[in-house]
C-alpha cells in the first residue's frame, strides 16, 4: 500500500503542478472582471474558450496527465500486480484532494474561477487517468 500512496503523493503533485501550469497560460491575457461576465451576463461562452484557448490547455493537460498515467500503468502498478481497487484510489484520491487544494488557492479572491478550475482540473485528470490505465491494462493483460 506504501507504494500506491507514494504514486499518489506523486501523481498529485505532478498534476498540479502542470495544472496551474496550463491554467495561468490560459489566463494570462485576462481580465477577471471580462471573465466574471460570464457569471455577471449573459454572454457568447465560445468567444471566451477561443480568446482564452481554454480547450487548447486542457489539451495539454490531458496529454500530460495521460503519459504520466499510462509510464505509473506500465512500471508501477503492472509489476506490482496492482489491481482495480488500488487503480481506483490512484485516480479518486489524487483528483478529490488535487480539486479541494484549487479550491482553497485564492479562494477568496477569484471563487468562481477556481470553482470551474477544480471541476475541469477533476474531470480531466480522471478521465485522461482511466484511459490511460484501460490502454495499458487491455494491452498488457
Amino acid at each position: 500500500m506504501g507504494t500506491v500512496m507514494i504514486a499518489i503523493g506523486v501523481g498529485l503533485f505532478y498534476s498540479l503542478g502542470i495544472f496551474f501550469i496550463c491554467e495561468e497560460k490560459s489566463l494570462k491575457n485576462s481580465d477577471l472582471s471580462d471573465i466574471k461576465l460570464i457569471v455577471e451576463e449573459e454572454v457568447d461562452i465560445s468567444k471566451f474558450f477561443a480568446e482564452y484557448q481554454t480547450v487548447k490547455y486542457l489539451s495539454y493537460f490531458f496529454i500530460a496527465i495521460f503519459l504520466f498515467a499510462v509510464i505509473l500503468a506500465n512500471y508501477v502498478y503492472i509489476p506490482h500486480h496492482f489491481g482495480l481497487s488500488e487503480i481506483l484510489s490512484y485516480t479518486f484520491i489524487t483528483s478529490l484532494l488535487g480539486s479541494l487544494t484549487i479550491l482553497l488557492v485564492k479562494w477568496r479572491f477569484q471563487p468562481i474561477i477556481k470553482l470551474i478550475s477544480s471541476f475541469m482540473y477533476g474531470s480531466v485528470f480522471m478521465m485522461a487517468t482511466a484511459l490511460a490505465f484501460a490502454l495499458v491494462y487491455a494491452i498488457k493483460g
